[in-house]
């Protein structure tokens, strides 16, 4: 049974982590679940609970309190749902008219033919969690007053000490959840619930079907930071132009390089033409070549592609060494993902060179500078992998 109950408290929590950086509508405009660690609380509460069994209402209501004890852990996945795992329980009072129930402790005094009986029990579950405040008002973080239904399954069990057996049930609770804002960190809590477990949970069963006890706690909720929800922001379409412009005046640079190189081999070959005898050396000079990746990617275009074809081409005639330096733009990511994702893009062009275009390895030197060097004054420009 605990197995289950683990098994189902952790599918709650589950939804938090696969529902995170998700767009949401809300009536005051988008907003952003957030990451798995944020919107956590946790809640401690005490009061008083009422069992209602077979016969307990026959007793006087004051004689059937009992003190309670809440401890709760949970998330809000959204400014609207919610999930958390509870601890409720502590102890329960009634009467009964069989001296033989499991949890009797003697003959009433004020009930002719009755039996008082008091036991412990607890009651571990999962419950879902709905902020109707947030979803019919809008979510605001500065409300005064947050009014929250709840469902939920559990693990319950009932016992006395030195008194046997113990009783072990499913339980399904429901309940609303009041809670009064004193600071973004502290709300103060009023929770009533009701447990329904099966008939045998006070040690006497006679076909009545279900049992509940009524509870009602007053307590405290720390909310840990990150607290709250942030709005959507539609991103901003970055500008290429100034991209595509240095493109288009690398391609020029390749296309002379190309036209230079052509050049020396025909003269290359007119000289050996008229003076066979005579041994010339040709110097094959590539000009350095900027590749430009898009934001968190490390992936070679078409045009990349084909830009260093050309560029292979002259590497090989060559013979010479390059560096393939690869860059990001500091002004995203951390510094650890900026220098994971500067090394794959030196290695995207290192791979494309050697295993598309037949470029020896050992010219070839990858260097992997993170956000430590940006060659241009934008943070655009520095998404690059330049090879010299």
């Amino acid at each position: 049974m605990i197995k289950k109950l683990l098994t189902f408290t952790i599918m709650l929590f589950t939804v938090a982590a696969i529902a995170q950086q998700q767009p949401q509508a809300n009536k005051y405009g988008p907003y952003v679940t957030n990451k798995f660690f944020d919107n956590w609380f946790i809640s401690v509460g005490g009061g008083v609970q009422v069992l209602y069994g077979e016969h307990d209402t026959k007793a006087d209501f004051a004689d059937r309190l009992a003190p309670a004890l809440d401890i709760s852990l949970g998330k809000w996945i959204t400014p609207s749902i919610g999930v958390r795992t509870q601890y409720a329980g502590l102890k329960a009072k009634g009467v009964t008219t069989s001296s033989s129930a499991k949890f009797v402790t003697g003959a009433s005094s004020d009930l002719a033919g009755y039996y008082d009986e008091e036991f412990n029990f607890f009651n571990l579950h999962g419950d879902l969690l709905w902020n109707i405040s947030n979803t019919i008002g809008g979510y605001r973080m500065d409300r005064t007053w947050d009014f929250i239904p709840f469902v939920g399954f559990g693990y319950a069990k009932s016992w006395k000490k030195n008194v046997n057996p113990e009783y072990k049930e499913v339980s399904a609770t429901a309940g609303l959840l009041n809670e009064l804002r004193l600071s973004d960190a502290v709300n103060l809590n009023l929770e009533l619930r009701v447990l329904m477990v099966n008939d045998r949970f006070d040690g006497y069963q006679v076909g009545q079907g279900i049992e509940e006890i009524v509870s009602a706690t007053i307590g405290f909720t720390y909310n840990f930071a990150k607290r709250g929800f942030d709005r959507y922001v539609e991103p901003i379409a970055p500008d290429y132009s100034s991209y595509n412009n240095k493109i288009a005046e690398l391609d020029k640079r390749i296309a002379d390089a190309d036209a230079k190189a052509k050049k020396l081999a025909s003269d290359l070959a007119a000289e050996k033409a008229r003076k066979p005898e005579t041994i010339t050396s040709v110097e094959y000079v590539a000009a350095p070549l900027a590749i430009f990746f898009p934001i968190g990617q490390a992936r070679l275009t078409d045009k990349d592609l084909i830009n260093l074809a050309s560029f292979a081409e002259v590497l090989k005639k060559s013979g010479k060494s390059y560096k393939i330096m690869g860059s990001a733009d500091k002004a995203t990511g951390s510094k650890a993902i900026n220098q994971k994702l500067s090394q794959a893009r030196a290695d995207a062009v290192y791979n494309a060179l050697v295993n598309k275009f037949g470029v020896k390895g050992s010219q070839l030197q990858v260097i992997a500078k993170g956000e430590e060097n940006e060659p241009f004054d934008k943070p655009i420009l520095n998404r690059v992998v330049i090879l010299e």
